[in-house]
């Protein structure tokens, strides 16, 4: 019984591999994967509405303060189902409890 691989010169390292000559090597496969038109759009658009729904609670729950604001806004933009759930579970657009302009609201004047 003869077997391709064996027949040849020897079997060093040079004899390796002479009866896989004849196959062809088989073609690169690559899979790509782009998301459509209507994919990214939808993507932006949940985006931009979950940014601006968080920088709202973010502005109302640190007492108009603009930094928390835009803390929001980029948190809600990048997380967009994640921070509008934490948001509503705080109390949407609640202030924080123990914040110091709530404090002074509730001063009683003599």
């Amino acid at each position: 019984m003869a077997n391709r691989y064996y027949d040849g010169p020897g079997l060093g390292m040079s004899a390796l591999g002479q009866a896989a000559d004849s196959l062809s090597p088989a073609p690169p496969v690559t899979i790509t994967l782009r998301p459509t038109g209507a994919l990214i759009g939808a993507w932006w658009s949940l985006s931009t509405v979950s940014g601006l729904l968080s920088a709202y609670h973010g502005l109302k729950r640190s007492g108009g303060n603009l930094g928390w604001a835009l803390a929001w806004f980029l948190a809600g933009s990048a997380l967009p189902v994640v921070v509008p759930l934490v948001a509503f579970s705080q109390g949407y657009a609640k202030p924080a409890p123990g914040l110091a302009s709530n404090r002074r609201r509730r001063r009683r004047s003599r």
